[in-house]
Parts: C-alpha cells; sequence; structure tokens
C-alpha cells in the first residue's frame, strides 16, 4: 500500500516541501531509502525499526520502500524521521491516513519512540506554511522556535504515541499558541559591557556613532592597549533593537547551524561574532559538504569582529571583497547553489606593526622594515578602499582615567536612533535603509555637495589620493555626519569630518 507525508529539506538558510513516498508490498523485510539522503537519511532505518517495536506497535514484515521527492535535492538530517514513520503506519494500517495530508512532520526519533529536537525547525515550518499546509507535527523541545511562524497550527509531540494518539482519535493534541515576541514576554535586554567604561578616545567614540548611524564598517589602527578590543565589544550595546524581521531572519541562520537549544530558542540581541585569526575560508564565508553558515552569515544584522586583522592570512582577508559589497555569498556546492545573508558591521582592529609600536611616542619599535611591511600587506588595497572609516587611536592620557563624564553607551544610543530615524524617513519606500547602502545613482539625490564642498572634495582627492569609490564613501559618511546633526544638507564641517576618517593609516608620518 502506498501513503504519502510531507517533511522540509533545508537549503542554504531556506527550506524546501519533501514529499515522502511509502510503499510496502510483499518480499524480503527490507527498507530501502531513495532521494540523494546522506548518511543520516539512510540511518532511519534503524532508529525506525526500533522506535516503532519499542512502541508497541508492529513493525511491518515486507518490502518498504521510501522515496523522497524531489529525488534530484541532495538531503541531510535526522528529522525525516517522522515522517517516514508515519509513512510506514500508514501504508500497514495502523494509522488513519484520510488527512495525512494536511499534516507536516519533523522530528527525529530515539529508540524508544521519543521525538527529539532536530536543527533547522524555523526554515522548515516556515517552507511548510508557504506550501500551504495547516498543521506541523514538531518536537517538543522546539515548539518555541517553531512559533515564530505565523498562520500554521504546530502541534508539539514527545513521543510517537502522542502523534498515534491525535490520529486515530483518542486524544487531540491542542495546538501551540504564543508568540514569542509579545512585548510583554520579551526578555529584558541588560547590557553589561557600556561605553561609560571607555576613560578618553571621546574622539574614537565619536567616529563609531557615525559608523553605527549609518551602517558603515570602520578600521582602528593603534598600538597595545589603546582600547581597541575594549571598544569594540561595546558596540552591540549601541546599536537599535531588531525588529521582527531581523529576529525572524537571524535565527533562521542560528537554527540552520545548529546553535540554538531550548533555553535559547531565538536570538533577539545584535550577534557579536569575533573569529580567530587561523579560521579557514569555509569558516568565515561557510562551506562543507553540505554547506553551513560561516562567520560572515553567523554576523548577519550584528557586528563581525576581526581582531588583530593582520594576523589574518591575507588570501582569507581578500575574500570579504564581494561580502562586503554584496551584502551575501554564494556557494556552490556538487552542483547546487547556496546564498547566505551577510549584512553585517565590519569592525577590525590591528596593531601597525608585529610588535605594535610602529611610529608609536613612548616605545620603541624593534621590527625591521621588512617585517612591518610584510605585516601591512595583510590589508589590501581593495580591502581598505571597501572599508568605509579608517581612524587612529593614541594612548590614553592618565587624567582621562579617573574622567566621571565619560559618555556611555545609553547617551550613544540615543544620537543613533535619531539619525537612524532620519534615514528610514528618507529611504521610506526605497530598497534601502541606511546610508552605507546609497549607491551612484541615489549619492546625487540624496548627498548632494554644493560647489564649495565639491571643491574641498577635489583637493582632497589629489592631496591624499583618493579614488572614485573612496570618494563615495566619503559622501556617504559626510550623509550621515549631518544626519547626526539633523540638518536636511551637508554642510562643510560635516564633509571635513568625514574627510579625517580616510586618513592614511599605516604609514610613520602619520602617527
Amino acid at each position: 500500500m502506498l501513503s504519502k507525508t510531507i517533511s522540509a529539506a533545508v537549503h542554504g538558510i531556506d527550506a524546501v516541501p519533501i514529499t515522502v513516498e511509502t510503499d510496502i508490498c510483499k518480499g524480503m523485510p527490507v527498507m530501502n531509502i531513495v532521494g540523494l539522503g546522506d548518511r543520516t537519511v539512510k540511518e532511519a532505518r534503524e532508529r525506525i525499526r526500533a522506535a516503532i517495536c519499542n512502541s508497541g506497535l508492529q513493525y511491518p514484515m515486507g518490502r518498504i520502500t521510501i522515496n523522497m521527492s524531489p529525488a534530484g535535492m541532495r538531503k541531510r538530517g535526522s528529522h525525516f524521521d517522522l515522517a517516514m514513520m508515519m509513512g510506514i503506519l500508514a501504508s500497514s494500517k495502523q494509522v488513519f491516513d484520510r488527512s495525512l495530508e494536511d499534516y507536516g512532520f519533523i522530528g527525529e526519533l530515539s529508540l524508544d519512540g521519543c521525538v527529539k529536537q532536530c536543527d533547522g525547525i524555523l526554515p522548515m515550518v516556515t517552507a511548510l506554511r508557504k506550501q500551504g499546509l495547516k498543521n506541523v507535527m514538531i518536537p517538543k523541545a522546539n515548539r518555541e522556535e517553531a512559533a515564530l511562524v505565523n498562520g500554521i497550527n504546530l502541534l508539539p509531540v514527545e513521543s510517537i504515541a502522542e502523534v498515534l494518539d491525535h490520529f486515530n482519535l483518542k486524544c487531540a493534541i491542542a495546538p501551540y499558541c504564543h508568540d514569542p515576541l509579545d512585548s510583554d514576554t520579551m526578555p529584558d535586554e541588560k547590557e553589561i559591557l557600556n561605553f561609560a567604561d571607555v576613560k578618553g578616545q571621546e574622539n574614537v567614540k565619536r567616529a563609531i556613532t557615525v559608523a553605527v548611524a549609518g551602517g558603515h564598517g570602520i578600521l582602528m589602527v593603534g598600538s597595545p592597549s589603546t582600547g581597541k578590543t575594549m571598544i569594540s565589544e561595546r558596540i552591540p550595546s549601541i546599536m537599535p533593537k531588531m525588529n521582527r524581521d531581523e529576529i525572524i531572519e537571524t535565527t533562521m541562520i542560528y537554527s540552520v547551524a545548529g546553535l540554538l537549544n531550548e533555553g535559547q530558542p531565538y536570538i533577539c540581541r545584535r550577534p557579536f561574532r569575533q573569529p580567530h585569526h587561523k579560521i579557514t575560508a569555509a569558516g568565515l564565508l561557510g562551506g562543507g559538504a553540505f554547506p553551513r553558515p560561516g562567520e560572515i552569515t553567523l554576523a548577519d544584522k550584528g557586528v563581525l569582529f576581526l581582531d588583530e586583522i593582520g594576523e589574518f592570512d591575507k588570501n582569507i582577508i581578500d575574500t570579504l571583497r564581494i561580502p562586503l559589497e554584496k551584502k551575501k555569498i554564494s556557494l556552490i556546492r556538487k552542483g547546487e547553489s547556496y546564498v547566505y545573508p551577510a549584512d553585517f558591521m565590519l569592525v577590525a582592529a590591528t596593531n601597525p606593526c608585529k610588535c605594535g609600536y610602529y611610529g608609536d611616542a613612548v616605545h620603541e619599535c624593534v621590527c625591521r622594515p621588512a617585517e612591518i611591511s610584510s605585516y601591512q600587506s595583510h590589508l589590501t588595497g581593495p580591502i581598505m578602499d571597501r572599508i568605509d572609516m579608517h581612524i587612529r587611536l593614541l594612548p590614553v592620557d592618565y587624567n582621562d582615567l579617573n574622567c566621571q563624564t565619560a559618555e556611555s553607551s545609553e547617551e550613544m544610543k540615543q544620537k543613533i536612533e535619531f539619525a537612524r530615524e532620519i534615514q528610514h524617513r528618507r529611504y521610506q519606500g526605497r530598497s534601502i535603509t541606511l546610508n552605507h547602502q546609497l549607491d551612484d545613482h541615489l549619492i546625487e539625490e540624496f548627498a548632494f555637495l554644493s560647489k564649495e564642498q565639491s571643491q574641498m572634495l577635489e583637493q582632497a582627492y589629489s592631496r591624499f589620493q583618493l579614488n572614485p569609490r573612496t570618494v563615495l564613501k566619503i559622501r556617504k559618511m559626510a550623509r550621515t555626519v549631518a544626519d547626526l546633526d539633523g540638518d536636511d544638507d551637508i554642510q562643510n564641517k560635516h564633509l571635513a569630518e568625514a574627510l579625517q576618517y580616510r586618513e592614511k593609516l599605516l604609514c610613520k608620518e602619520n602617527f
């Protein structure tokens, strides 16, 4: 007898509905699973057999063939167990199958018949809702994550017995109705790290405010102990709260990556990722036989902090060029294409040389000229061009350490939210939301320069050996500075401030 059940397969950070066809006929008692399933899918044969027997049900003695359609798409994961088991029970007439077509099934089976938590629930439930299904059975441990999806009945289950009782009309499972993003149930955000702890470096904090307000990437260069890491770690504390769409997208990424659990079923704080300088290209961009999100995707809607960027492999750093421009990364593995979002704010920090004291007024640099050149060559021209802001950190004066009036994260965040509100109103109805997204076509409309300002920029173009991409970034930053001041038009002072954020840092005369 033939039966059909519905599940889903993760593809990138999205998912595709999968039809699981089960046929039982006379023959040798064997189960064959076809449809390009990986080893985990093939091993479901033993899990399903043990789960059925240990739940007091009868395992059918015959030839069982399970086809997973579309057959040409590679599939991985143990979450198909529940759908395959329901197909076997329906084909062997141990469950009423008249309404199976209205249900999706997602869940891994343990040998005792329990339904276990699995990764990728959010994108899979979303795909099944788009398919038009009315109900989906999921592991109880995943109910909070799945509750982010509206418009489909979520039926959390813990065991096969609960599933059978529901379909055999013994005890119906009540749909799980709860919005985890309801304002009354959202956890309070208590920031542990605060910019009030940063003494001195007020100019740097101003630059950070500009960077976050407009979504601009930033590079900080300075000697050890000037506060580069301390400042970077506090950037999430001044970023605006995530909206519902951002929370769902970020949670999808972390769900697929297997970084969610019952204690943290969704992501409501902006990510802060700090990969080690020995990271591989696959770890940074994503990859693997079955691709998984890399650090640039895990930092989506948040901060990617590359501490000591000069220690990273030059080829690894160069791979960031496309994500910095396109805000996404495309991977091709075994003939299949995967697209991952990468809309992150890049924050990079580096010493000017290996020992860290090249050009320092107090400490003597012990690096040879060849070592300095080699260290600085890790940041190539194309990468430097794509990082909007370049700022220098000087040693903190002793008198600043006892300052009691340092600007706090709350004060900086208010300025940023003010500037972002202006940007949201300005770009309403367009495909962009922040100044860093302005392109060549929109820059003239929204970052117009007067004749005097154009002359200022022309002089800087020659003096600092700028290029067209750099000029575009300067105008974007000037627009952000004007927004922070609440000005409709860019003033000379705004352009002057933007120009200082493109100073050439990696040369001795500038230290």
